[in-house]
């Protein structure tokens, strides 16, 4: 029985593009987030060791549905950059780029304040609406109306290689924060790099922990989408890679936005499975789990994601979630790199402490302006060769983009989720190393 059902098969350049000579940005904390995204803001603003904080401030609605930020008059000559910043902040993933573009704000705020930099970063917001049609018109729109040479963002995996597509043949660079492995493998392109953890790595915290701690027999239950498929071809890849002693006995699925899993549920309950690997994200990792749990699988299952650990997932799901265990691609807890430093601003900022999304903003912000500033050249060419390899410091620690394929070498820890004060915590168990939990050049299928 291979337990598998329902998978289906099947304009010119704006010359005020580039540098121009403004005033430096005084920037402004992120605010309007809260009253946009109205409780999914709220979400957001929780803590890996399930206290909660919220957070409230104002941003200024441009006619175009993009958010303006102020400039002041402070007397600073720099040069500024224009940045086009994309986070879906309305749609079924409001809540995950709210968060991120917190991150992302903490990060402008990081080089303009930060003598580290010859320049500052102008940013302009546009909103995705998790549609990947309108990320791409909002990537547009910043390089061709706002004069961006730099992209960074769009979580979405859909979205993001959208935009990574348009920006192939633009003298543009983007710096992505979605997961999809395509973006870094058979659809890479030089002009784009990733700093989010791609599904193969996030498969390496679940596969390998699986196979060491929990059992050896194992069904996928994942929706039929990029990030799905991404992530069933790599948990198989992973299996293989290593020698693990781990047989995939099933796997389901259903199409996104389903809304009863009970035949997936009765097939898995059915099955010789003895681990369950749930490799999804937002509103339907959501609706499984609390099905899961109401049907009492997972009082005979041992079950291990990739997105339970996220904030947003422990809010959701609350004691749903407590003994699962998911590959863990940030804690706010980790001594690693600057995240002290990073966590210190982001509460400060924000009262609260930051989750994985908002520790992507900050870093794929960061990581772009290190390019250029290293390269000594607001050229998107000279920085796309100095960001190759260039080793950062990151709330991670010490990464780079590797040469052949522009991903992140980013470690992978393995958490399970426990009680918590208002939501339920994550306690860290192991680690996989960023050389460790990486694809190796040959297999990625990127040709650079």
């Amino acid at each position: 029985m291979d337990g598998r059902e329902e998978k289906t098969t099947g304009v010119d350049r704006s010359t005020t593009r580039g540098v121009r000579r403004r005033r430096a940005l005084q920037y402004l904390g992120g605010g309007a987030l809260a009253a946009t995204l109205g409780t999914a803001g709220c979400i957001q603003q929780t803590g890996d060791d399930g206290g909660t904080d919220t957070a409230t401030d104002t941003d200024t609605a441009t006619d175009d549905g993009s958010t303006a930020t102020t400039s002041s008059d402070d007397g600073s000559d720099a040069e500024a950059l224009t940045l086009g910043v994309l986070v879906p902040e309305s749609g079924p993933s409001a809540p995950l780029g709210g968060a991120q573009r917190q991150g992302a704000e903490l990060g402008v705020q990081y080089v303009n304040d930060s003598d580290e930099f010859d320049f500052t970063i102008e940013p302009v917001y546009e909103d995705t609406q998790t549609d990947p049609s309108t990320g791409l018109q909002r990537a547009q729109q910043v390089v061709e109306n706002d004069g961006a040479d730099y992209i960074v963002g769009a979580l979405e995996s859909s979205v993001a290689l959208a935009v990574a597509d348009y920006v192939s043949d633009q003298d543009v660079l983007y710096t992505s924060g979605a997961a999809t492995i395509e973006l870094t493998g058979e659809n890479c392109n030089a002009n784009t790099f990733r700093t989010e953890t791609n599904a193969a790595q996030q498969m390496a915290g679940l596969v390998d922990f699986a196979a060491a701690e929990l059992g050896s027999n194992l069904w996928i239950h994942t929706t039929d989408d990029t990030y799905g498929n991404s992530a069933v071809t790599q948990i198989k890849r992973r299996i293989e890679a290593q020698g693990l002693d781990l047989d995939v006995v099933g796997e389901t699925m259903p199409d996104k936005g389903t809304s009863n899993y009970g035949p997936q549920i009765s097939n898995i309950s059915n099955s010789e499975a003895d681990v369950l690997a749930l490799p999804d994200t937002g509103a339907d990792l959501i609706n499984f789990m609390k099905q899961a749990k109401s049907s009492g699988l997972t009082d005979e299952i041992d079950v291990i994601g990739t997105a339970i650990f996220a904030q947003v997932s422990r809010q959701a799901l609350g004691s749903d979630a407590v003994g699962a265990y998911s590959s863990t691609l940030y804690n706010h807890t980790l001594d690693t790199g600057d995240n002290r430093q990073f966590v210190e601003a982001y509460r400060n900022e924000y009262d609260g402490v930051p989750g994985s999304f908002a520790r992507v903003g900050y870093d794929m912000v960061r990581m772009t302006a290190r390019g250029i500033q290293e390269a000594g050249s607001n050229d998107p060419t000279d920085v796309r060769s100095t960001l190759e390899g260039l080793e950062m410091t990151t709330a991670l620690g010490t990464t780079r983009f590797r040469e052949c394929d522009h991903q992140a070498v980013n470690p992978v820890w393995t958490g399970q989720v426990v009680e918590g004060e208002e939501i339920p915590g994550v306690e860290l168990l192991t680690k996989v190393s960023g050389e460790d939990a990486i694809r190796p050049c040959a297999e990625t299928g990127c040709s650079l």
